[in-house]
């Protein structure tokens, strides 16, 4: 039996984003700095708190499974909905049995106030308008040891056709560079050596402060502890032949480039309101290819879009091995509420046919990941260690690829020669 005087409990579960794992991060500590203490999720707590994603429908059922789950497993805590799907609906979910308060996209920095006053027997729905500046959190060193996220950006003005996301996360706000610097030296200082750098639409940091991007990476390039830096999703027509020769001089910059793609025919491209057509996307990645050796790239693709026929299908397919991803995420379309795709009723793909293409890209994908990391077999390669795995210390080189050795430590920076391909997964000994 607890005493009353114990300091409150609490655990996190989080969906979604490297953006909510890092909001997730923010409020973990401002709970902390509050005399709450955190343990595990499924352990005995006081508050359950559920960040939420809803970018598409299994986001949604799996957010609300989870919020049901935690209600169910832990019946005397009160549960806390957070993040995208408590902004979007926030009032059926204090509908929901066992919930206890929301908190959407914005106002994180109540956090701790919310969850007192829920313990105190309250129930709110802390849900405000989103405003026109960041919001500031700092997080100092996360739950990684080795990795660390910064979010220096927030919210979208692009209003892709199918996308929910500038209604949950409001309209472009960037991080004051000074910020966001400190945050990376305090993540520096204990013990952090990768930093990535993260927001809902990162191209765009600077838009509405007059901050350029470079600068701010600059900035962390020379902070002393800091091994790597890692950029977040970008659009494409960030990737100019100036934007890339300043950042190349940036040596801790990793050659990983996510660039986000949706899909490979004009028609559909512009039917989701993305800006540019697939040969300019092609130009784009040449110049990264230009600029780096081997660099990885990789992509975000939508399929059953409406308006994607077969034709449009197959040009996706043939533009998809054209460019040769290293790695591609796929995702069958999904209506959301409230966004223009919504209501485009003429091409409409059923379920089962967005499905069944997303299944023939996720295997196109494995071929070309399998193929851009065999590639590296034979050759050596740099390795950030971060935990144990099969009987291995496990870690990912500058590239994201997932490499697996035996003679190293965790928070380690090795090189390691890479002898065989399985599974995903690179093995080698230290060079």
């Amino acid at each position: 039996m607890r005493d009353k005087n114990d300091r409150p409990l609490f655990s996190v579960y989080t969906l979604g984003c490297k953006v909510n794992q890092y909001d997730t991060n923010a409020m973990t500590e401002l709970l902390a700095e509050n005399g709450f203490e955190q343990v595990r999720w499924g352990e005995e707590a006081d508050i359950c708190i559920v960040n939420t994603c809803t970018v598409t429908n299994t986001a949604d059922s799996k957010s609300r499974n989870m919020i049901r789950r935690a209600v169910k497993q832990s019946p005397d805590a009160a549960v806390i909905v957070c993040g995208c799907l408590a902004q979007s609906d926030a009032e059926q979910l204090m509908g929901e049995e066992g919930v206890a308060a929301v908190v959407g996209t914005e106002d994180r920095k109540n956090i701790a106030a919310v969850a007192l006053a829920v313990l105190e027997g309250g129930r709110r729905n802390a849900v405000v308008e989103i405003a026109d500046v960041f919001e500031p959190a700092i997080v100092r060193t996360g739950n990684e040891r080795t990795r660390g996220y910064i979010k220096i950006q927030e919210g979208c003005n692009n209003f892709c056709s199918y996308c929910i996301i500038p209604y949950v996360r409001g309209r472009v706000r960037s991080r004051v560079g000074e910020d966001a610097l400190a945050e990376a030296a305090a993540m520096a200082a204990g013990g952090i050596k990768e930093i990535v750098l993260t927001g809902i639409h990162l191209s765009s940091y600077g838009a509405d402060s007059g901050e350029r991007l470079l600068d701010l990476i600059g900035g962390i390039n020379g902070i002393e502890g800091i091994e790597r830096i890692r950029l977040g999703s970008l659009e494409p027509g960030i990737l100019t032949e100036g934007f890339l020769a300043e950042l190349r001089e940036m040596q801790k910059v990793c050659p990983h480039f996510h660039v986000s793609l949706q899909s490979g025919s004009d028609k559909v491209l512009q039917l989701m309101r993305r800006r540019y057509t697939a040969e300019e996307y092609a130009e784009h990645v040449a110049l990264v290819r230009r600029h780096y050796a081997d660099p990885a790239v990789t992509t975000d693709i939508i399929t059953g879009f409406p308006g994607e026929g077969e034709r449009e299908f197959e040009e996706t397919v043939s533009f998809v091995k054209k460019i040769g991803f290293s790695r591609i995420h796929v995702f069958p379309f999904s209506e959301r509420k409230g966004t223009v795709a919504e209501k485009m009723q003429e091409g409409r793909v059923a379920v089962a046919v967005r499905k069944e293409r997303a299944r023939q890209l996720i295997e196109i994908g494995k071929g070309l990941e399998q193929s851009y990391a065999s590639g590296f077999i034979g050759k050596k390669a740099n390795v950030l260690f971060e935990q144990q795995a099969g009987g291995y210390m496990e870690g990912y080189t500058d590239r994201y690829l997932r490499v697996r050795a035996k003679d190293a430590a965790e928070g380690e920076v090795a090189d390691v020669w890479l002898e065989t391909y399985s599974n995903g997964i690179l093995y080698g000994h230290k060079a």
